[in-house]
């Protein structure tokens, strides 16, 4: 009995280990869609033609289009955040991290899962079911960032909460806005230049609510 056990539990093993390589390979297919398409022509055919899997095993996994984008766009969150966790290991905890989080920040949203996730949220404008479904994961990838920046804000002495998530929600903000524009506004050093401005405005507010001068 306990072998029949052992056996089962192998064979739900198995199978989940199938279902979560089965999406992973449909998220990343239109991750990468995206990216070279934009939404509008990321249809369903095409990111199933992409994955190179079965029209009925697409629909076992994701049942709609609106299915898909919500799981593209959890996956993309949750990327970008591991980057820029794995990008500040090595940074010395405190001033040195909650400073170096904008450049990480920026770098992470140049790379594809943070381009995917631009086109859901654009086109979750216009598309209420969308939308409705989308907002819940926008909210969760907006607190996962304020909370690691608050983290390393107070590890700095910072002890205002509410100014540094404002700030983090306008840096945010201002880096979607940057990376949603740049395919079209030649020179990225206009917009290196730019974040290095939000860098000065942080230091600025950071020095501001320490109390010091300059």
């Amino acid at each position: 009995m306990a072998g029949r056990r052992k056996e089962n539990a192998e064979v739900r093993g198995s199978h989940a280990d199938r279902t979560a390589s089965m999406r992973k390979r449909v998220i990343d297919a239109a991750i990468e869609c995206l990216g070279k398409l934009g939404y509008n022509a990321t249809t369903f055919q095409v990111v199933t033609d992409a994955a190179d899997v079965s029209r009925g095993a697409m629909l076992h996994h994701f049942p709609s289009r609106v299915d898909l984008m919500v799981a593209v766009a959890e996956y993309a969150a949750e990327r970008q955040n591991r980057y820029v966790r794995r990008r500040l290991v090595d940074v010395k905890p405190g001033m040195d991290r909650y400073l170096a989080i904008t450049q990480a920040t920026w770098d992470a949203m140049a790379r594809p899962p943070a381009i995917a996730l631009l086109e859901v949220l654009a086109a979750a404008r216009s598309d209420k079911e969308l939308g409705a479904r989308i907002s819940p994961v926008l909210e969760g990838l907006e607190k996962a960032s304020a909370d690691a920046v608050w983290e390393q804000a107070q590890s700095a002495g910072i002890t205002d909460k509410a100014s540094i998530d404002a700030m983090t929600h306008l840096h945010i903000a201002a880096m979607r806005g940057l990376a949603l524009t740049a395919p079209f506004l030649r020179g990225q050093a206009r917009n290196e230049a730019s974040v290095d401005l939000l860098r000065r405005y942080k230091r600025g507010l950071t020095n501001e609510l320490l109390g010091r001068k300059g």
